[in-house]
């Protein structure tokens, strides 16, 4: 749930009400003194032009009621009888700023009073308990104390009880924080610092991480159960929690260092990492699937990395690279992989382009819908693929999207409703995982759904993506397609069957042997060529089906959409198929006889490719079992895991990681002679059998590098 930005701040008025008592302490005094003070320059940072105030006071009614706003609505997403309260803020702000043209305006003052008690009088309630507990009050709070000794006793008692009474501690992650800080400001008013002291404690309390809600092991951020929210709850943490460090520095309530280090990592290795060319990845938005929701989540992390610029001075060079990483014009530093194992989420930043895959598990909630919010994202944790250059490849598409043919997902084409829930949308295997090995990584899942099953995996290379699938059954009779991509078009889009390429007019071609595609600058190759179907044509639809305030009007986007089927009932099928972003048109022929990998294996059992220069082996293992590849070189392993074996440096690199997160180790045995902790050699069988330590706990699923040393076979 969103809010007003300057429901958090508040001010030096309190000597106005009144009703203070002096502190128990010097300390406290200054203490109290210093936060006013540090309130006061937030707070009124925000107040409103003159001329929009002015507004508010000529249209207001003599009861004290707005003619533009609604006061029976009762919608539970975006209350816009809640606009009453939000406008009265903006003019305390006003009427409290030095220096403003209508500061201490006495028609500016009667106008707040008259809203603030026709707002108690009526005392509107909104059928979703947020708005009554948190959002109301969040704004109320500060209204009642920028107008100090303004507001009538009887008036003040009554608001104080009807509004900010329903308000109390409690609740977890990020409406904790909010019901803390609702707290905190309820404490100023009164001048108790005590019970503000209390509330100080719970809002610094989620500053903190755990495997609860909130911030993960891994810096994802988990609200309503384990799903990854980033932009919607984690958005807002991030927010409250720098505002409040701000607030509190200096002070007797600042943040401890052990709450800096959670603050500065989690924003840097968390929320940072799916930001680019100034947009958040969709992945990364939660539920809130909304108009310009990619750009508007995106500036918001790079205003919060800015703030810390001067908050956390020691690391402002940090700050400041991860800032030009995420901004359009700025120079992407932040490149290699993360694999986010508590979300099953995968991120792969190289210098010119970005991907992500989003998994879901037994463990993982994929998506969600609330206040009807993501009416149609029943799949967006099905294994969704994206593939950033420009960063707007998918700006605003949702309305005309298909959404079952998400990028990346393999999915029954049927007619069933795709509005998600909990329930739905967790995952139905506990196989879903990431490895990562710094520059590359791979993520892999077993995908069941309603009688379809799939076994996918996505490797990840400094020039390349490889995408496998294998072992896809279906019981249910209708036809099951994988999508590669579903975009924006955007310019030209050449396909090429065989050696001979052309052009294509828009329209939907179903094409046979097919080799490559090229579109917005990136290539998708087909190791073998197949039978799939490329469109370049206006998709229609609306935006009132993905988000339910939204408008019903028709909306029109031109897209390219590639996908492969694999028929109805498909019985074993499988795909393959080469992502090369940042490729030129004119060497597609090239890339398609040089591809950067190839492929192992590819079972239901075990995928697997090796680097064009076979120095990087990386295989996904559903089962126990042997990959072998070369004249005489073999990974064995006795459970499912991911495995990477990278032999292109002077020290061999083993990386290996659970995806079941439910072992305590795992046994591998390696072609050749190695050195390190458990390992034995076998010299009847040449090979080297490794008994590897996983993470455990909260780091279950976590990549485990053990150290190797390569002795003469």
């Amino acid at each position: 749930m969103r809010k007003h930005r300057s429901l958090v701040v508040l001010l030096a008025v309190l000597p106005l009400m009144g009703r203070g008592q002096e502190t128990a302490s010097a300390t406290s005094a200054e203490d109290m003194s210093k936060l006013r003070a540090h309130f006061v320059e937030a707070y009124t940072r925000g107040a409103p032009e003159a001329r929009t105030v002015e507004g508010y006071i000529a249209a207001l009614r003599p009861d004290g009621s707005w003619p533009d706003i609604d006061y029976t609505n009762k919608e539970p997403g975006a209350w816009s009888t809640a606009r009453h309260v939000s406008r009265l803020l903006s003019m305390a702000e006003a009427y409290n700023k030095s220096g403003h043209p209508l500061a201490g305006n006495a028609e500016l003052r009667a106008a707040i009073l008259k809203g603030l008690d026709h707002w108690t009088r009526n005392d509107y309630v909104n059928p979703n308990w947020w708005y009554n507990q948190i959002g109301v009050p969040q704004t109320m709070a500060p209204i009642l104390i920028l107008m100090g000794d303004t507001v009538p006793a009887d008036l003040r008692e009554q608001t104080m009880q009807r509004v900010l009474g329903r308000s109390k501690m409690g609740m977890t992650g990020q409406n904790k924080v909010w019901l803390a800080e609702i707290a905190f400001m309820k404490g100023l008013i009164a001048n108790d610092p005590n019970f503000m002291a209390k509330a100080r404690e719970q809002i610094l309390s989620e500053l903190r991480v755990t495997t609860q809600e909130g911030v993960q092991p891994d810096y994802s951020f988990h609200q309503h159960g384990p799903q990854q929210q980033w932009g919607n709850y984690g958005g807002s943490f991030g927010s409250d929690m720098i505002h409040w460090a701000n607030i509190f520095q200096g002070t007797s309530y600042a943040l401890t260092p052990q709450q800096w280090e959670v603050l500065r990592r989690y924003l840097q290795e968390g929320p940072a990492w799916a930001l680019w060319k100034g947009r958040m990845d969709i992945s990364g938005c939660g539920r809130q699937i909304f108009r310009d929701c990619q750009s508007s989540k995106g500036h918001s992390a790079l205003r919060q990395l800015e703030s810390m610029k001067s908050l956390d001075p020691a690391e402002t060079e940090i700050y400041a690279r991860l800032i030009s990483s995420g901004t359009e014009t700025g120079v992407n530093t932040l490149v290699g992989n993360k694999h986010f194992w508590r979300s099953d989420m995968t991120i792969h930043r190289r210098p010119t382009w970005y991907a992500s895959v989003k998994m879901s598990s037994t463990r993982v909630i994929g998506a969600e819908t609330c206040n009807g919010e993501n009416l149609l994202g029943l799949h967006l944790g099905d294994g969704v693929t994206y593939f950033y250059r420009t960063g707007t490849e998918y700006n605003d598409l949702f309305p005309v999207w298909d959404w079952r043919r998400l990028p990346g997902t393999t999915c029954r084409q049927d007619q069933g409703s795709l509005e998600p829930n909990s329930k739905a949308c967790r995952g139905r295997s506990n196989l879903v995982g990431g490895l990562s090995g710094g520059e590359y990584g791979l993520a892999a899942m077993e995908y069941l759904r309603d009688g379809l099953r799939a076994r996918k995996a996505w490797f990840f290379l400094d020039r390349a993506v490889v995408c496998l699938g294998a072992g896809i059954d279906c019981s249910a009779p209708e036809t099951v397609l994988t999508s590669v991509n579903q975009c924006l078009l955007n310019g030209r889009v050449t396909i090429s069957m065989e050696r001979q390429s052309r052009e294509i007019e828009k329209g939907q071609y179903s094409l046979d042997r097919l080799k490559w595609v090229h579109h917005d600058g990136i290539g998708y190759v087909f190791p073998h060529p197949v039978t799939a179907t490329v469109a370049a044509q206006t998709q229609k639809g609306d935006w009132h089906r993905v988000h339910s305030r939204e408008s019903t009007r028709s909306v029109e986007r031109d897209v390219f959409s590639l996908w492969i089927d694999h028929g109805a009932k498909p019985h074993d099928a499988q795909y393959a198929y080469v992502v090369i972003p940042d490729a030129d048109v004119a060497a597609m022929p090239s890339l398609c006889d040089a591809l950067p990998a190839a492929i192992l294996q590819q079972t239901a059992a075990t995928l697997a490719i090796a680097s064009r220069e076979g120095k990087l082996i990386q295989a996904v293992f559903f089962e126990p079992g042997r990959l072998a590849w070369g004249a005489n070189s073999s990974i064995e392993v006795e459970a499912p895991c991911l495995v990477a074996l990278d032999t292109s440096s002077a020290v061999t690199r083993l990386h290996v990681a659970d995806p079941t997160h439910t072992r305590q180790t795992v046994k591998l045995w390696l072609s050749g002679k190695y050195a390190g902790s458990k390992a034995q050699y076998n010299e009847g069988r040449e090979q080297t059998e490794l008994t590897v330590s996983l993470s455990q706990e909260s780091f279950a699923g976590q990549t485990v590098s053990p150290e190797l040393q390569q002795g003469s076979r």
